[in-house]
């Protein structure tokens, strides 16, 4: 079914809208990242590293490309299990797991290192009608939420932060803190648990069909909305195919299509 076709046939029958949900990297904030500024980044990694004696003593591309080869294994068992692990543990089991180094000293400085990765090797940038489209919700009586994909516990609330943004919204669930983490129903029905409201009371809006649109709609979101980005072309794949409601080209217009205007 064409989204047009999908998202009339959604506004026809769902039950009225009570709050509007958002993935964060990717959706409301922009995000890229490549090689070269990642292998830039990592010499601040070192620097962690040897700040807390655990230097391991590699120049900086052969630390890249361990933290990058640790970081990718990561990745393809969270995709297979869709789960999220504390930094203690997958600094030590995936990135470090060859290196001997110390595992009580990496789980002391894993969130530092986590937040790092999450801050330092992607470049984000909000999304400019960002705080304009929140407020605009807001204004109209909905309740707002971020549900993440994330690696560190303080990314998400530090740029929410930084942006202006953390009054806005009265859940922010991380797959790191949950520990289930996009597609899995479980972290979209968690955010609605914490709101008091029924799946389909709520819009979600997010950029990759493999995570954002997939899982809003197993876990039965009244209105799933997509708005594409960098990371949608690196995340999906052929076999990616489920339709949202509706593709927005500006999240202003998430307003329109979640007030039913």
């Amino acid at each position: 079914m064409a989204c047009r076709e999908r998202l009339c046939a959604t506004l026809t029958t769902r039950i009225p809208l009570r709050a509007a949900i958002f993935d964060m990297g990717g959706t409301l904030e922009e995000v890229d990242y490549d090689d070269e500024m990642r292998l830039k980044a990592a010499s601040g990694f070192r620097d962690i590293l040897a700040k807390h004696d655990l230097d391991p003593g590699l120049d900086i591309p052969d630390l890249y490309a361990i933290v990058k080869t640790g970081m990718k294994k990561y990745q393809s068992w969270r995709l297979a299990s869709q789960q999220e692990l504390a930094p203690e543990r997958f600094w030590n089991e995936f990135v470090f797991a060859a290196q001997h180094l110390p595992k009580d000293k990496v789980a002391a400085i894993a969130e530092e290192l986590a937040f790092y990765w999450d801050t330092r090797f992607f470049r984000r940038a909000l999304r400019p009608e960002v705080p304009a489209m929140l407020a605009a919700l807001r204004a109209r009586g909905l309740r707002l939420g971020v549900i993440s994909n994330i690696t560190s516990r303080g990314a998400v609330p530090h740029s929410l932060s930084a942006y202006g943004l953390t009054h806005y919204f009265d859940v922010v669930v991380t797959s790191v803190a949950f520990g289930w983490r996009k597609p899995n129903p479980r972290i979209f029905l968690e955010a609605t648990r914490l709101m008091g409201l029924p799946p389909a009371a709520c819009a979600y809006t997010g950029d990759t069909v493999s995570r954002d649109v997939i899982g809003a709609r197993r876990a039965g979101y009244g209105l799933v909305i997509q708005i594409k980005s960098f990371l949608t072309t690196v995340s999906d794949g052929e076999k990616d195919v489920e339709s949202p409601d509706a593709v927005v080209q500006n999240l202003m217009q998430v307003v329109d299509l979640v007030c039913g205007a």
